[in-house]
């Protein structure tokens, strides 16, 4: 076999186009729950696992078809190791900051792109055209259709209280509840320095539109008697 047949590329590519809506469907749920790990990232992991796989699943046509006709070498080992080494380079880019995770699309992104190089060398095009084009769509128009769904957001907040104001976390639980917000469990995290409580926590806001989430919760900690200073910001989980 001298070319690769026209059957295996679109159904490669098919196969990869499903394994990504299955990863979204994955991901939606962890984007929904205001997660660090999103939707983006399940698919560029689903996508780019099931291309890997695939491509062991044709072994007659690496390299052209001629790898076993020329006695070419197996490409496996090199995948492996190239899969391995690439996937130790992403986990440095991942960085968490307090409750914030960064860098997990770019870490799966990086890792996804080292698959598509793998295709070309072995003669994929375009199965690697496509695994290209599907990681766009993850990046690029994933992101724009999650933002019309609904989603929770998770927003960390730091309160200080008034000297000598000792909060009850059941009466704050009761308050966030009647506003359509809850505290993520076991994130709360108190400390005094002898004079003022200062409580620190993860707010989940059940909203439509998570743009909306900052405003929103800012107006409820501005209502929350004795709090004499705040401070929000958004939030990944892990």
């Amino acid at each position: 076999m001298d070319a690769f047949p026209d059957w295996a590329g679109p159904s490669m590519v098919a196969h990869m186009a499903f394994a990504l809506v299955l990863g979204w469907s994955v991901g939606y749920e962890r984007h929904f729950s205001g997660r660090a790990a999103g939707s983006q990232v399940y698919c560029l992991v689903c996508a780019t696992s099931c291309a890997v796989t695939l491509l062991g699943g044709y072994p007659s046509l690496w390299y052209w078809g001629t790898a076993h006709a020329s006695r070419g070498g197996d490409p496996t080992n090199v995948i492996g190791s190239i899969l391995t080494g690439i996937g130790f380079l992403g986990a440095g880019i991942i960085v968490k900051s307090g409750l914030n995770v960064r860098g997990l699309t770019t870490a799966a992104s990086i890792w996804g792109s080292s698959v598509i190089g793998i295709l070309v060398g072995v003669g994929f095009y375009l199965p690697a055209i496509s695994l290209t084009a599907l990681f766009i769509i993850s990046v690029a128009v994933v992101p724009r259709i999650e933002s019309r769904l609904p989603a929770r957001a998770a927003i960390a907040a730091t309160l200080r209280f008034r000297a000598g104001y000792e909060p009850r976390t059941e009466a704050i639980h009761r308050f966030l509840a009647e506003r359509g917000l809850s505290i993520a469990q076991d994130s709360l995290t108190i400390t005094h320095d002898g004079a003022r409580i200062e409580l620190q926590c993860m707010i989940i806001a059940n909203t439509v539109v998570r743009s909306e989430a900052m405003n929103r919760i800012a107006v409820e900690m501005a209502a929350m008697a004795d709090v004499e200073s705040y401070t929000i910001t958004h939030s990944s989980r892990g």
